[in-house]
């Protein structure tokens, strides 16, 4: 990359504010079953090139933190305080790390594998500060269930041996991850940005609106079949711990702890976030605007990336299109600017 630094940054945080708000979704669109992996994945690649292209690591990274906190503030203000805390983590952790050992493959895939362990510890914590020892208990019940009826006596999985095995699992899926970030970031300057030809479209505007419009019937539904698995074996397994009781204690703690939360605790934390933010947000006025122009061309040219890298399958093309998407970000010129 040849361009200047603080342009390749600029653009960089575009893309990194693009991811968090809106490039899941695109994820989603191609069927991609990890789309959480993919756009953790990818945060941490754009903020290891954000490092990589700063002198001073700590204040480009907290820079373009702050502009991509306050972009998806406004873009996304339906976003839980959960992802804020999300995205904050993955950048202090790699100004940490890129800080203290410099940015070299270790580092890289240390970031990530960390960052995918704190994910999958996160979702882990907030089910059990929700449902309690119930949650487990639930899970133990349904497995000896399994094991009795099926009769599979070497079988010997429990609650615990499943949340291990999820953490084991995002952990393992940083370290992949990691290791293809480093192919990527390697790959960057071998491709060619004079192939970007293309018409950018700019999307609907309205498009957000109805994806926001059916946000809360999702978490409906999604705590609605939550709480029923977890209700099920309490009611229809017998035992001392189970039946009517325990199943009303569950819903009344759930119903409470999630009431508090969406009603009490997160609106006072977005609260301090916002006023947070918003002091930063006339020092970073320019550079947000320019952000939010950027977000049509970028999202036009991410499509051009992914049907440029067509004639690849599977991790290849995943590999060619981030690539592509990067370098084609950076070196477009809109017609305005």
């Amino acid at each position: 990359m040849t361009n200047n630094q603080n342009y390749i940054i600029t653009r960089l945080t575009a893309l990194w504010a693009l991811n968090e708000c809106g490039l899941g979704g695109f994820m989603h669109a191609l069927g991609s079953p990890f789309t959480g992996i993919l756009v953790g994945g990818i945060s941490v690649l754009l903020i290891t090139l954000i490092a990589s292209n700063s002198r001073n690591i700590k204040n480009s990274i907290i820079k373009a933190l702050c502009i991509v906190l306050l972009v998806k503030l406004s873009v996304s203000p339906h976003s839980p305080v959960t992802a804020y805390f999300a995205v904050s983590f993955q950048a202090f952790l790699g100004i940490i790390l890129y800080s203290l050992f410099s940015i070299n493959q270790l580092t890289v895939i240390g970031l990530s594998m960390l960052t995918f362990f704190e994910s999958a510890v996160q979702k882990i914590f907030t089910l059990t500060v929700i449902y309690g020892r119930s949650l487990w208990l639930a899970i133990d019940t349904y497995l000896d269930w399994i094991t009795s009826n099926f009769n599979i006596t070497s079988l010997n999985v429990s609650s615990s041996f499943l949340a291990i095995t999820y953490i084991s699992f995002y952990v393992l899926s940083g370290l992949i991850i990691g290791i293809i970030i480093v192919k990527i970031i390697k790959s960057i300057d071998t491709i060619d940005p004079k192939k970007l030809d293309f018409k950018p479209i700019n999307e609907a505007t309205n498009s957000r609106a109805r994806k926001r419009s059916k946000l809360p019937t999702r978490l409906a539904i999604f705590w609605f079949i939550t709480i029923l698995i977890i209700l099920l074996p309490l009611f229809f397994f017998s035992g001392q711990d189970f039946g009517w009781k325990a199943g009303f204690y569950i819903i009344a703690r759930s119903l409470v702890i999630i009431g508090l939360w969406y009603m009490v605790l997160a609106p006072i934390i977005m609260k301090g976030i916002n006023n947070f933010l918003g002091k930063r947000e006339t020092k970073y006025k320019a550079e947000i605007n320019e952000v939010l122009k950027l977000l049509p061309y970028l999202k036009s040219i991410i499509g051009y990336a992914w049907q440029d890298s067509k004639s690849l399958k599977g991790i290849n093309r995943v590999q060619s299109f981030l690539a592509k998407s990067i370098v084609y970000s950076i070196h477009y010129k809109p017609s305005n600017h």
